[in-house]
């Protein structure tokens, strides 16, 4: 069955994936979807750049099918027929308008030196380039627990996964077996990744595409908690009193189903307190769906819902597990109380670790780059 037939047969048209989706007000969206993946009719690029593929609309429909399904299917035959935009090619290591060569011209890219070890950490694109607190604490804390770890990154081993969400299908078709290969030669028994479209890459699509996988993927949340629980990391009440809002990433709980382990993280911490002990309730922060260099200002404005919520249960601290959640939510912060922690940030730092934060040249950074290489890219509009 065809994914318009299964749209069809079972769309009841009771409007609930619209009513908890943050970009899409009107059903019609979904005639035109289809008609557009039947070839019967054309679409407005516009009604395929809007969604954030957050899942939302998944979880809400009763048919489990949701808008994204339609958006994804839509966004590739796009890009089949029109050819790839520079907001596509933005993230493929190989194009000349890469935001993370740009980032690497301005600013530097730390190395890694290449050496064995029984787990390989996959800081991924964002760790590596823009969010770098990320792979700092996380290295911090496999150091602290004395594991035999390696760290790949840097473009040469981009896992591909964003820019086949964008409909670009090349850099995952070229990277996918050869990270497999290096990860195999360091003599990898664990990959632990950053981002969490590096670990549905590794997790789900790699397998799908190349093969059984020989070692045991984990997100970073699933290792720390892992490290916890074999009491090889402990962290201290060195931090004041903190009532923590933990933020979903969407392609890390909805997509994969990973929600537990971090909580379970921040619950082993002394002097934490989880507002939020279920993903129930969750939503996006704004980043996905190429939502951010599309509409940069309603990107920001998703972001700041978030801080809403996380005030409304009292909250002093916003912790994330994403790359993509955390520059969207440090941006919309700027001008909040409410502070913004990666999670293997914040668990460093209760284990006595230092590490320095930079958000103000990393937004700079990230701004730069996306107007040097995306077209008519203007800066988001931050709320007061």
């Amino acid at each position: 069955m065809s994914i318009v037939q299964e749209y069809r047969e079972k769309c009841t048209r009771c409007g609930q994936c619209l009513d908890i989706c943050p970009r899409y007000e009107d059903l019609d969206l979904l005639d035109g979807l289809c008609g557009y993946l039947e070839g019967s009719s054309g679409i407005d690029q516009e009604y395929l750049l809007r969604c954030l593929t957050c899942g939302l609309c998944i979880s809400a429909c009763p048919e489990d099918l949701g808008i994204k399904p339609l958006i994804s299917s839509a966004r590739q035959k796009w890009v089949n027929e029109n050819g790839l935009s520079d907001r596509q090619t933005m993230v493929d290591p190989e194009a000349e308008n890469n935001i993370f060569k740009k980032i690497a011209e301005m600013d530097g890219a730390p190395e890694c030196p290449d050496r064995f070890g029984s787990v390989v950490y996959f800081p991924g694109c964002a760790g590596t380039y823009i969010n770098r607190v990320m792979a700092q604490a996380t290295v911090a804390l496999l150091d602290k627990a004395g594991v035999d770890y390696t760290v790949l990154s840097g473009l040469q081993y981009c896992c591909g996964a964003v820019s086949a969400g964008s409909g670009d299908q090349g850099p995952i078709r070229r990277h996918g077996q050869q990270n497999i290969d290096e990860i195999r030669r360091r003599g990898a028994k664990i990959l632990v990744t950053a981002c969490p479209g590096c670990f549905k890459a590794f997790k789900d699509i790699y397998p799908r595409m190349f093969g059984k996988l020989d070692f045991e993927v984990l997100q970073v949340s699933q290792y720390l908690d892992r490290l916890l629980e074999e009491g090889k990391i402990s962290p201290e009440p060195a931090l004041n009193h903190r009532k923590v809002f933990y933020h979903d990433p969407c392609h890390l709980t909805r997509s994969m189903g990973v929600y537990r382990e971090a909580r379970n993280v921040l619950e082993n911490i002394p002097g934490t307190e989880l507002a939020n002990k279920t993903p129930e309730c969750s939503a996006c922060c704004g980043f996905g769906g190429g939502v951010r260099v599309n509409y940069p200002s309603e990107s920001i404005s998703v972001a700041s819902d978030r801080f809403r919520a996380a005030e409304e249960l009292g909250c002093d601290v916003i912790v994330t597990n994403c790359g993509g959640c955390m520059q969207n939510l440090t941006e919309a912060g700027k001008n909040e109380k409410i502070k913004i922690f990666d999670l293997a940030e914040y668990l460093a730092l209760a284990c006595g670790a230092k590490i320095e934060r930079e958000d103000r040249k990393m937004i700079e950074l990230v701004n730069r780059a996306y107007s040097s290489c995306i077209s008519g890219y203007k800066e988001p509009e931050l709320q007061n």
